[in-house]
């Protein structure tokens, strides 16, 4: 049987935690919405289950949830002991922290002597996007200073990509916009004092105006990444509910970005493979040399189905453009239970295809060395794993 369990990971999607920032029970942790689920229903989602079977191996205690949660407070009282623990099990070798997620930010210095890994950071163009909209300067200012912060970012602060969240509110139906439209649209809002204002809030046209400043934001975000030889993240797929219009963030509707003549030389990561919509990604990464595919979320979030959309992944997919990630957040479990049970499920994704004998043994493996390294390593331009 293949086996990668032994294989270092890069984690090329999270985000940076701190035991105190910790908000709720670990049940409403676990699942992707910001409503709370009673716990009927949390307690009985199969990701939870298996975070709590694996918690009583760790802590060798016995399989009874208010057990395994007492258990857990007295590890997770000396942090860096816990999560090390966790970690060197799942062997994370690296994680690419997205740190616009939490808000306030986590002091990364803080974090890093958590979590005893190497971290590198992505660059996420949103929370930029909305300091300049609170200082409101003039285009031209804000412009200037936008492009100043995202080369800044690369080339004095170490990050190593970029990141949009542009599917939040305004969808993936992303096009190229002319200078004069976004400068008309941004001295609209500005001049109407808007900016700042949630969606709900504003009016339909103001709306309008925002998609087209942001969608040429964006594509300016996506060129500067040309520049800086740097991949961009965009999120696609499932999020946080109910803030995301899970409709209008199929990856599909990127065809304008994709196949543009300038914006289709950037390195496109389309982050949680588009989940719900994974062939669709699959098809995309197929057929377009710039589109690669982050498993992030889908891992772990999607349970037992992960081995069923890795494999319609490697029907179309590269292995050389699919990436390992986790969107681990808030608490270190996800990121472990992610390393532990995708390389569990990839495994048994690439056996499938041995014993169809679609591949050999031989590459198999390599391709899982790819997926949850390799390709990382290669496409952000990281140091080695510690093998």
């Amino acid at each position: 049987m293949i086996d990668l369990s032994h294989y270092s990971v890069v984690d090329g999607h999270c985000h940076p935690f701190l035991p105190e920032r910790e908000r709720g029970e670990l049940d409403q942790l676990l699942n992707l919405s910001t409503i709370p689920i009673p716990r009927l229903h949390s307690e009985n989602i199969i990701l939870y289950r298996k975070v709590m079977m694996e918690l009583a191996r760790v802590l060798g205690c016995p399989l009874r949830l208010d057990e395994i949660l007492r258990r857990r407070r007295e590890e997770y009282a000396r942090p860096a002991e816990y999560i090390g623990r966790l970690f060197e099990e799942a062997k994370i070798d690296t994680l690419l922290l997205d740190t616009g997620y939490p808000r306030p930010p986590i002091p990364l210095e803080e974090f890093r002597r958590l979590v005893r890994c190497r971290v590198r950071c992505i660059y996420r163009l949103e929370p930029l996007i909305s300091r300049l909209f609170q200082s409101a300067p003039p285009f031209d200012e804000l412009l200037e200073r936008y492009e100043e912060a995202l080369e800044s970012a690369v080339r004095d602060k170490g990050h190593v990509g970029f990141k949009s969240v542009i599917a939040y509110g305004f969808g993936l139906r992303i096009q190229r916009v002319e200078e004069g439209s976004a400068r008309e649209a941004y001295e609209r809002l500005r001049d109407e004092g808007v900016l700042t204002l949630p969606l709900r809030r504003k009016s339909p046209r103001a709306v309008r105006d925002e998609k087209t400043l942001r969608n040429y934001l964006v594509c300016r975000g996506i060129e500067k990444s040309i520049d800086l030889d740097v991949p961009f993240q965009i999120h696609t797929g499932i999020g946080d509910s109910p803030y995301i219009d899970l409709r209008e963030a199929n990856p599909l509707h990127l065809f304008d970005v994709i196949r543009d003549e300038e914006l289709g030389k950037a390195k496109i990561v389309l982050v949680h493979a588009g989940y719900p919509y994974v062939e669709e990604a699959g098809f995309l990464a197929n057929n377009y040399p710039n589109v690669y595919i982050d498993l992030s979320e889908m891992i772990p979030f999607i349970g037992p189905g992960m081995r069923e959309k890795i494999l319609q992944l490697l029907y179309m997919s590269p292995t050389t453009k699919i990436l390992y990630g986790s969107d681990g957040y808030n608490i270190p479990e996800i990121f472990w239970i992610s390393a532990i049970w995708g390389k569990q499920a990839l495994s048994e994704a690439l056996q499938e295809l041995v014993e169809s004998g679609a591949i050999d043994e031989d590459y198999a493996y390599k391709a899982g060395r790819l997926i949850l390294w390799e390709n990382a390593v290669r496409l952000y331009k990281l140091p080695p794993v510690g093998l």
